[in-house]
């Protein structure tokens, strides 16, 4: 018997590491059940010691049972490769030479169907989360598919084979493309280039565990200049898609590798006076060619990206200890604008949306009237 598969549990790969499903407890049938819908992600080399072991619930119907199995197998491989990897919540697929083009969204933009689609012809990598090392390798997840059955009124776990999907391809797989999916009734279909903060603001909402990352914006922004930056597909069905995804695969000259950086100094949370701002520590800050910045702080368990504009950046650099008078100054220096506008206005209503949003500790600002 392969020692992997055993009376007791399944061992899967899951971005790169091994998870044990635990099926000592389940009847012979789902046994069965389980081990054919998890056949594509079935580990395969080495025996690995499992990051962790999950037991399916027995006390729910056998389709929801393995839809939360695979929920807690994935929560799984994203805990144990966190801050290695930047890990997408996104579907992709990959052509005959390890090319992989990643399609990233929210739920409710159809991976999954669109997965099931396209990689009728071309390799199925996931539907659920791609992993991606800092050489661009990328670490698949053959996990089942939730499809809608027949009826319509519940979704069954299938395996990649037994929907006709492709298996991965010899080559090692490699990063090729990053797509944002953008899937509108009213969508006209069509490809058009991110600039990085467009492209950073919808795939950070979509990454686990970014704030891991070392330097997660910077990383990030490596990533996407060494594909030629990400791109946003607008689409209303999957046919549309399989009419652009040939031009997906196309090659792209990569971007220049950016260099420009905010030189990050993580602050003390209180500054000693009451009447000054103090910048707040985070995790990452980077300053776009166009002299816009984007932040990324973490706080209630969560990351959340700011893309600061206008005077915004001067003004956050400048927060060191620094009064509302000192800001206008350095808003009058480094903004033209603001030396023939109400400056000392317009600094007020900066930094106390940056006061409001965590960026800055410091009084706050009425600004009725």
């Amino acid at each position: 018997m392969d020692p992997l598969i055993t009376d007791h549990h399944l061992d899967v790969d899951a971005l790169g590491v091994t998870v044990r499903i635990d099926v000592e407890a389940l009847a012979p049938d789902d046994r069965t059940v389980l081990r054919e819908i998890w056949s594509d992600a079935r580990s395969t080399g080495a025996p690995t010691a499992p990051v962790e072991r999950v037991t399916p619930q027995l006390t729910e119907p056998p389709d929801l049972a393995f839809a939360d199995l695979s929920t807690r197998v994935t929560l799984a491989a994203l805990a144990a490769r966190r801050g290695a990897l930047w890990m997408v919540h996104a579907g992709a697929i990959a052509d005959r030479d390890g090319r992989v083009v990643l399609f990233a969204g929210p739920s409710g933009m159809g991976k999954t169907t669109l997965m099931t689609r396209l990689a009728r012809t071309y390799s199925y990598v996931t539907d659920e989360s791609v992993g991606i090392a800092p050489d661009l390798s990328v670490l698949p997840y053959r996990k089942p598919l939730s499809i809608i059955t027949p009826r319509g009124l519940t979704k069954t776990q299938r395996s990649p084979t037994s929907l006709g999907l492709g298996r991965l391809p010899f080559h090692p797989l490699r990063l090729h493309a990053v797509v944002v999916l953008d899937r509108r009734h009213d969508a006209h279909p069509g490809i058009e280039i991110l600039d990085d903060a467009e492209a950073l603001s919808a795939l950070a909402p979509q990454s686990s565990y970014l704030a891991e990352i070392p330097h997660p914006l910077t990383t990030v922004r490596a990533h996407l200049a060494a594909v030629g930056g990400a791109m946003r597909m607008s689409y209303r069905d999957g046919a549309e898609v399989e009419n652009l995804v040939h031009d997906l695969f196309a090659p792209r000259p990569p971007r220049p590798a950016p260099t420009r950086g905010a030189g990050v100094t993580n602050l003390p949370a209180a500054p000693a006076a009451t009447d000054v701002y103090t910048r707040t520590s985070v995790i990452d800050a980077v300053e776009l060619d166009d002299g816009r910045m984007l932040i990324l702080r973490t706080g209630d368990n969560e990351s959340t990206l700011y893309v600061l504009d206008g005077i915004g950046p001067a003004l956050w650099r400048a927060a060191e200890n620094a009064d509302l008078e000192t800001l206008t100054e350095v808003a009058r220096r480094s903004h033209a604008d603001a030396a023939v506008a109400d400056a000392r206005a317009a600094v007020s209503i900066a930094i106390e949306q940056m006061r409001l949003a965590g960026l800055v500790t410091g009084p706050t600002i009425s600004l009725d009237g």
